[in-house]
């Protein structure tokens, strides 16, 4: 009976283990810059492409990789569609290890229709137009720190599901994203 007992329990937290556990994934704060692009009339900043950054390891043997996202926008008027997040490695190689690997990315929001966000950019804005450029790089930090409130009304309530696949079956991580780290 006493053996009965151990089989069912060894059975039961065999049983518990969770596919989450396959994978874990801690997002941290990105190096790269938050990037502003004028429409090509530039009359208007078109987009706003914030930086992303996640280290994601393997918890057991298999062979698995990151194979794709689907970026949940809160704030679906800036949307960008099918294309609004990427991720990758530095050495391009998605599979993962034991070791945690870092996959650096970014978020593309559509803002050339929000007056408020082109109000509250407008100095970047004019900046772009004095210089005669289409493009310009804002560090992470002076954004974050500068447009708080741009964040929190327009960006946070953002997630991310990232899909890895052991070449048998998807895993898929549903994420928080944090903008404010």
């Amino acid at each position: 009976m006493a053996r009965i007992i151990q089989i069912l329990i060894v059975l039961f937290f065999v049983g518990c283990v969770s596919n989450r556990d396959v994978v874990l994934v801690k997002q941290i704060e990105s190096t790269n810059s938050v990037v502003l692009r004028l429409k090509k009339d530039k009359s208007s900043i078109f987009s706003l492409s914030y930086p992303l950054s996640f280290k994601i390891r393997k918890t057991d043997n298999r062979d698995i990789y990151y194979a794709e996202n689907s970026y949940l926008f809160h704030n679906k008027n800036l949307s960008s569609g099918t294309a609004g997040c990427y991720l990758m490695t530095c050495d391009e190689d998605n599979y993962l290890t034991s070791s945690y690997k870092v996959f650096n990315g970014s978020t593309l929001y559509i803002i050339d229709k929000n007056d408020t966000l082109q109000k509250k950019l407008s100095g970047y804005f004019n900046k772009m137009i004095n210089e005669k450029k289409d493009t310009i790089h804002v560090s992470l930090k002076e954004f974050n720190s500068n447009f708080k409130n741009i964040i929190n009304n327009f960006f946070e309530g953002d997630s991310i599901f990232l899909h890895f696949h052991d070449h048998k079956k998807w895993h898929d991580i549903p994420l928080r994203v944090y903008f404010n780290q």
